[in-house]
């Protein structure tokens, strides 16, 4: 009898060890391959070289780098993590988002670190359709961009995010 008690425990215990491990995130974008693995420079999208800062030239802000990974610890339930570098130390950022460029909701403002460096997070039940730019607060400049680049996010049939580029 006290073999077939310790048995069942021992079953027990998988068993919720096994549930407990399934309660991990749905997805975990985050690994080998960012949802977004470079947001375009403004000046280079074509008809934007003489905007804001690019002053004609369509390399301005090439050396920025950008990326987006995503988390769903939910169904429904998106976790995106932004990180941007390449940037002007000192000088504060904001990052936007938006579905049709008339409504953009500010996800974060950020002053840069020293090596040049920001990152946002934000939670959405909502991904699809959204781009992002990430603007300087003086002027409200956008130095790259996923929204005017075509860079909208896609649920896809495993839901997962991609873009639609």
């Amino acid at each position: 009898m006290k073999n077939a008690l310790t048995a069942v425990a021992l079953l027990a215990t998988l068993a919720f060890a096994g549930a407990s491990q399934a309660g991990g995130p749905v997805t975990k974008q985050n690994g080998s391959k960012s949802v977004i693995e470079k947001f375009t420079p403004i000046c280079a999208v074509p008809g934007y070289a003489n905007y804001g800062l690019c002053g004609g030239s369509t390399t301005t802000f090439s050396g920025v780098g950008g990326k987006m990974n995503a988390v769903q610890p939910k169904p429904g339930i998106y976790n995106l993590d932004f990180s941007f570098s390449g940037l002007t130390p000192g000088t504060e950022y904001r990052l936007w988002s938006t579905r049709d460029a008339h409504l953009w909701v500010e996800v974060g403002r950020m002053v840069a670190n020293e090596a040049g460096s920001v990152a946002y997070s934000m939670q959405t039940t909502s991904p699809l359709g959204l781009g992002f730019d990430l603007n300087t607060i003086i002027g409200d400049i956008t130095i790259v961009t996923s929204w005017w680049s075509g860079q909208k996010l896609v649920v896809n049939a495993d839901t997962t995010l991609s873009t639609a580029v």
